[in-house]
Order: C-alpha cells, then structure tokens, then sequence
C-alpha cells in the first residue's frame, strides 16, 4: 500500500525527459543553424547570379558591338576597295573621253576654218562675178 509515489524516481523520469526533450532541441537548434547556414549560402548564391544578369547585357552590348565592328570593318574595306576600282575605271573613261572630245573639237575646228576659207572664196568669187556681170551691164547701159 503505498499511497506515496518515490520521488526520486520520478525526478529521474522527469530528467530522463527532459534530456530527451533537450536532445530534440539540441537536434532542431543544430538544423536549424544548417538550415541558416545553407539559407546564406543560397541568398549569396543568389545575389551574385543577380549581380551578374545585371552585368549580362551591358557585356553582351558590348561583345555585340566588337563583333558587329569586327564584321562590318573588312565589309566596309572591300566596299571601299570597290569604290575606288570603278572610280579610277570611271576616271579613265572619262580621261579618253576628254582626249576623244578634244580631238573631235580639233577635228571640227579645222573644218570650220576650211569652211569659211571655202566660203570667203566663193563669195569673193561671187562678187567678183556680180561685180564684172553689173559693169557689163552698166557698160551695155551706157553704150546704147
């Protein structure tokens, strides 16, 4: 009959208890600090993969252009290059054709002179003949 229970051995329940209470805390605080630690490890993680989307397009802008310079340079020579071969052909054309249009002038030039040569002699001759054929008319005039 024992109407009192032993203290003493429900202190020991109490503490057996109470440690593996402790021991769980002890768990979940020891997690929980994993937890933590893996938690910042992910968020500088995460922060450095945003800093580098913020970094991406201003490097990308950058690659894009080298690269649209790179590719358009060697364009921009051969078009240059191009330009330079039709305009020395063109000025070679244009070179003969002065020569030619010169030659042509001279070429003119000279029957013009010959044409008005031929021109003051048939008109003097022409005067000549109206000149003598108007005496002689005269002359008859005056004769008769």
């Amino acid at each position: 009959m024992e109407s009192h229970p032993n203290p003493s051995g429900a202190r020991t329940k109490l503490d057996l208890l109470y440690h593996e209470v402790l021991g769980e805390v002890v768990g979940l605080v020891d997690r929980l600090e994993n937890a933590t630690q893996s938690l910042d490890a992910v968020q500088k993680h995460m922060q450095t993969m945003a800093d580098t989307q913020q970094v991406l397009p201003q490097q990308l802008s950058r690659h894009l252009i080298a690269a649209m310079e790179a590719a358009a340079k060697p364009i921009n020579q051969h078009a240059q290059h191009a330009i330079q071969a039709m305009l020395n052909d063109t000025n070679n054309r244009l070179n003969h054709l002065a020569r030619d249009a010169g030659q042509y002038a001279s070429i003119a030039h000279h029957s013009a002179r010959r044409m008005v040569l031929i021109a003051l002699a048939v008109g003097g001759a022409a005067g000549i003949l109206g000149g003598l054929l108007a005496g002689l008319a005269l002359g008859q005039i005056l004769i008769s």
